[in-house]
């Protein structure tokens, strides 16, 4: 798998960043955030986990058991946990990451208070990737230029992966998932995992990926002993609509709603949004039915000249 385009030369010049993302459907900004600052997130979320029982010590990322599944009760239990973690949400609204996303969609943006956190578990076996390939556009149904922004909470090597990317995808426009491929409603699309396309990195703390929502992405197995845990934050112009679900938590309605999550919080703040149009999902249709009727909204982004 080749290696993303490091973009940490042209971190200053908003003109060529959005050119490579129009490009390449991402762009990889090595070292852009505090690693100070994502540790500090990550002993929060590290400590969760060890209280719900899935490390060893809240000190080490080891997992006391492998190939742990996500259940409907871990989601409202243990999952739920992580998702209450003040400074988690506190971080999707670094500056940093709230002006790089302004500059590159040419608006002041909001996050999405769905935030997150990404928990890959060690597996055992032949696999082509642990998140099958899919596009967000999948799950956001009505804005089309909402960028994710991907970044780490544990270093990721070849057999502790994280994001791989398919340079170029994003050019190819929506992509109807799957239903065969699994899940409990289709999002995912059938790649080859030997596509000359796919690139990833080796990431650590402070690195972080932007991508736009029709760009395929997935991850390779975790085959180590330890969890992998990232982040997937999604940021949008307030003028663009929504879905009402990105509204709650991750996971809503396994994973509790805000008011029992943000119990004991410093600020709400972390999960505000402005004034933003609600789309509700069209009763009585099924999921797939919904997605085969899906047109996208034209990219302000990627159209540009």
């Amino acid at each position: 798998m080749k290696a993303l385009r490091d973009s940490s030369d042209v971190r200053d010049d908003t003109g060529e960043l959005v050119r490579r993302l129009r490009e390449d459907g991402y762009v990889y900004l090595p070292g852009t955030l505090d690693p100070a600052k994502v540790e500090a997130v990550a002993a929060d979320l590290r400590a969760a986990m060890y209280r719900v029982g899935w490390l060893d010590d809240p000190g080490t990322t080891r997992v006391k058991s492998r190939d742990r599944r996500f259940t409907h009760e871990s989601m409202a239990r243990e999952y739920a946990a992580l998702q209450s973690v003040e400074s988690f949400h506190r971080l999707a609204h670094d500056p940093i990451l709230m002006d790089l996303t302004s500059e590159l969609l040419g608006g002041r943006v909001f996050s999405h208070p769905a935030h997150v956190c990404r928990i890959s578990f060690p597996v055992d076996g032949p696999a082509d990737f642990l998140t099958r390939p899919h596009q967000d556009f999948v799950v956001l149904h009505v804005a089309t230029d909402v960028l994710t922004v991907w970044f780490p909470f544990t270093p990721c090597s070849a057999e502790h992966q994280g994001l791989c990317v398919l340079t170029g995808s994003h050019r190819e426009g929506f992509l109807l998932p799957d239903p065969d491929m699994g899940g409990r409603r289709p999002l995912y699309v059938r790649v080859d995992p030997d596509d000359p396309r796919w690139a990833t990195a080796e990431y650590r703390l402070g690195d972080i990926v932007i991508f736009h929502s029709l760009t395929v992405h997935g991850s390779r197995p975790n085959r180590s002993d330890r969890v992998r845990v990232s982040a997937d934050v999604r940021y949008q112009l307030p003028t663009d609509p929504i879905r009402p679900e990105f509204l709650h938590p991750h996971g809503w309605p396994s994973t509790p709603d805000w008011p029992e999550l943000t119990h004991g919080w410093s600020s709400l703040e972390w999960i505000s949004t402005p004034e933003v149009p609600r789309i509700p999902p069209p009763p009585d249709m099924e999921y797939l039915e919904i997605l085969r009727s899906l047109n996208p909204p034209p990219s302000r982004l990627l159209s540009a000249s």
